[in-house]
């Protein structure tokens, strides 16, 4: 496996332009990542294993989130039913 996931993979895989990526790295969003500027452009390193992390414990989609939400709302039911 490759030590780094290069920008366009993680464009590809978060649904984002690469301005998104540079500008999420440049905040910290990606733990481990950095932007060099040598002769003027912009190059990213983003470690596999750090950019892995972010996807699998932080990295939630809209449709992750509705799926958390109905779960919940479920869940809430269930407790109410059975607590009457």
């Amino acid at each position: 496996m490759d030590e780094n996931i290069t920008v366009q993979e993680v464009c590809k895989r978060i649904h984002k332009d690469k301005e998104f990526v540079f500008n999420a790295i440049k905040q910290g969003v990606f733990p481990g990542c950095v932007v060099e500027m040598p002769s003027g452009r912009r190059n990213a390193h983003i470690p596999r294993k750090a950019f892995e992390d972010y996807m699998t414990r932080f990295y939630r989609t809209s449709s992750d989130e509705l799926i958390i939400a109905l779960m919940n709302s479920i869940n809430k039911k269930s407790a109410h039913r059975e607590g009457h």
